[in-house]
């Protein structure tokens, strides 16, 4: 299922073509996570579960600068794609999956409430068997568009050691025994991104292509050169909808 090294540059470069970004935003659903109250604000709706995940924007110490300069790139972005249906990811909820864990109605039948402790206990355990590989370098290329209602920001390995130690990670989650009984299984390839707006509200074609002419001109003015993008570490994080992705300091993480 996971691609490769020369696979995943391959893909990186794919979907920041122009070409792709068009088809995407032709293809583009809405995602379902936020709706609008009769105040005429998106409102998150429930979703719930775990994941793995680098830290949220305002605790990622080591990427303060790049998400600085990503938030002022996402906010000259939104005035040339001034859609009603386009929704902000929260600001404090910035992040990058390392590894989805469970979530939705997995979650609700397998360990809401009654085996969390268990589920959180499980991920301690697995952290404390692996072998820390040091830091790892990654580097935001640019912006693309989801099908899946979704305008994010493509991350990328600065070379091969760094995709190998990032896969090993997400090998030995996917691959351990008691969290595959406890329902968590590998159900997507790693592509790694950061969800910068969410689509809740369907778009006609012009705007679809207003849309796509915006985020290529993004990358066209931004993205003359990557920002760098470093992960130190992987946290457990659950989320109640996907306006926060909270933890506590006594929960699983591992520092890589």
């Amino acid at each position: 299922m996971e691609m490769n090294y020369t696979e995943y540059l391959e893909y990186v470069e794919m979907v920041l073509a122009e070409k792709a970004i068009r088809e995407y935003a032709r293809q583009m659903k809405t995602l379902g996570k936020f709706k609008e109250s009769t105040e005429g604000l998106w409102e998150p709706v429930p979703y719930s579960g775990y994941t793995l995940i680098t830290p949220t924007y305002l605790d990622d110490e080591e990427n303060v600068d790049s998400y600085r300069f990503l938030s002022d790139i996402r906010e000259e972005l939104f005035w040339n794609i001034p859609f009603p249906g386009i929704v902000w990811a929260p600001t404090i909820a910035l992040h990058m999956t390392i590894g989805r864990l469970i979530s939705g109605d997995v979650f609700k039948q397998r360990i809401r409430d009654s085996r969390e402790d268990e589920f959180l206990l499980a991920c301690h355990q697995m952290f404390s068997h692996m072998s820390s590989t040091g830091s790892l370098s990654y580097e935001i290329k640019g912006l693309s568009v989801f099908p899946q209602g979704v305008i994010a920001a493509i991350v990328s390995p600065l070379n091969e050691g760094d995709y190998s130690g990032l896969q090993a990670v997400r090998d030995y989650l996917y691959d351990d025994n008691n969290l595959k009984q406890l329902g968590v299984e590998r159900k997507r390839r790693f592509q790694g991104h950061i969800s910068l707006f969410y689509l809740e509200e369907e778009l006609s074609g012009k705007e679809r292509r207003i849309m796509a002419d915006a985020v290529s001109e993004t990358n066209r003015r931004f993205f003359n050169a990557p920002l760098p993008f470093r992960i130190k570490q992987a946290e457990v994080r659950k989320f109640d909808n996907f306006s926060e992705f909270n933890r506590h300091d006594h929960w699983p993480v591992f520092r890589l």
